[in-house]
């Protein structure tokens, strides 16, 4: 997992009350990561993936304090229940699948410079 989403979803979560420690941080931009290599069928996070894996890691961050609640309703006794979204990476399945067909395109390089000769 590239330091560089960690740094980056830490910057945006400053100052938030919702900051998680550093260990429980780097856990979920490690899951958030792996779980978008999967979906884009390689082993090592891209550069252009970064930019996804940090999004869904803040709103895995901030699920613990509401961001995302879909339901949520309060009983007599005083319990609360709520629903999240299943998968914080389903907003970004256009360009998980844009990230793919790049992939296939450039010979699993995901590099966008190419030489060709004429």
């Amino acid at each position: 997992m590239p330091n560089e989403v960690v740094e980056r979803v830490r910057t945006r979560l400053s100052g938030d009350e919702c900051a998680p420690r550093d260990t429980e941080l780097e856990e979920v931009c490690r899951g958030v990561s792996e779980r978008l290599c999967m979906r884009i069928g390689v082993s090592k996070l891209p550069a252009l993936a970064e930019s996804i894996a940090v999004d869904a890691a803040v709103k895995v961050v901030r699920r613990k304090f509401y961001e995302g609640v879909q339901t949520e309703s309060a009983g007599m006794a005083g319990s609360v229940s709520t629903s999240f979204f299943e998968d914080a990476l389903a907003e970004y399945s256009a360009e998980i699948a844009g990230l793919r067909a790049m992939l296939v395109e450039d010979g699993g390089t995901l590099t966008r410079s190419k030489v060709r000769f004429l």
